[in-house]
């Protein structure tokens, strides 16, 4: 009868270990982002970012292989879906911004720092919990 008990209590335990671990795992997909805006004689195009151009006429959201900068012209590559025949095509087209056109530029980049910081201390509440929870169990003092 003992052994079934402690069969039972491991059981348990196991159980909300998975559940802490399954919640820990989803920390992948936690990061600090911030939007930076900026006039483009700010930017360095030779960066590698994704980008939200904004001209007078749209808005661009490119990915950091969809742009290339030369000679104050940001040239890109757009790509635009019709339906033909029964089947989706996209068709993929470059187009050239010049810069003096181009009112703000928008990167979104990571704060390597703050998300550390915020996995340390979600993972520092987990493990309190599952020693408080190994504690209650086992009523270790």
């Amino acid at each position: 009868m003992r052994l079934l008990y402690l069969i039972k209590l491991k059981v348990g335990i196991m159980k909300r270990i998975v559940n802490y671990l399954t919640i820990f795992s989803m920390l992948n997909f936690v990061g600090c982002y911030y939007q930076q805006q900026m006039i483009p004689e700010e930017y360095n195009f030779d960066e590698n970012f994704d980008l939200l151009v904004t001209t007078k006429d749209s808005s661009y959201s490119l990915s950091a292989n969809d742009y290339y900068y030369n000679e104050n012209t940001l040239f890109v590559t757009l790509s635009k879906f019709k339906y033909e025949n029964g089947y989706w095509l996209r068709y993929k087209f470059i187009t050239k911004i010049p810069v003096k056109n181009i009112e703000k530029v928008e990167i979104e980049k990571t704060d390597a720092t703050a998300t550390i910081w915020i996995v340390a201390g979600i993972v520092l509440i987990v493990v309190g919990i599952i020693v408080d929870i190994a504690i209650a169990e086992y009523r270790i003092n």
